[in-house]
């Protein structure tokens, strides 16, 4: 379950993923999303060998969710503002990571199938990437470095 979500997230993260259409999709994910996700609007479908992404507006949101290949959801994502960080997180990512050496290019709220909360900001800087990972107590650690 953990390289299936690592593997999601790299997916956020670098934004790789083979389009597919929802012909493609089992009908056990189709099902739990329909039901999961009654509301959703705009629903854009993707897939790749390790699982299925699917897209979506939700309550003027963007969101993204995430099923294994059993159909079981992995956890749902949203960006959110980098400001609504806990704010021991952000007080150690702004003193750590200084603009304007490192440029903010995302910011993302992720959600396990279990409703545990953590949090991905990923930076530009002139020769790598880097992604953090945040809990909801705060704690930062590197969560992926990669080299331009």
């Amino acid at each position: 379950m953990k390289k299936l979500f690592i593997t999601a997230l790299a997916a956020i993260a670098i934004g790789t993923s083979a389009f597919a259409s929802p012909a493609s999709i089992s009908s056990k994910v189709s099902e739990h999303f329909t039901a999961s996700f009654s509301k959703a609007k705009n629903v854009s479908w993707n897939s790749s060998e390790r699982f299925d992404k699917v897209s979506f507006m939700l309550n003027n949101e963007k969101v993204f969710a995430f099923y294994d290949t059993d159909g079981e959801l992995i956890g749902t994502s949203k960006t959110m503002a980098f400001d609504k960080l806990p704010k021991s997180a952000l007080e150690n990512i702004t003193s750590k990571y200084l603009y304007p050496e490192y440029q903010l290019k995302d910011c993302i709220e992720f959600t396990t199938a279990f409703n545990e909360k953590n949090y991905y900001v990923s930076m530009d800087r002139k020769n790598e990437s880097v992604v953090l990972e945040i809990t909801k107590g705060g704690a930062v650690s590197v969560f992926a470095r990669n080299r331009k």
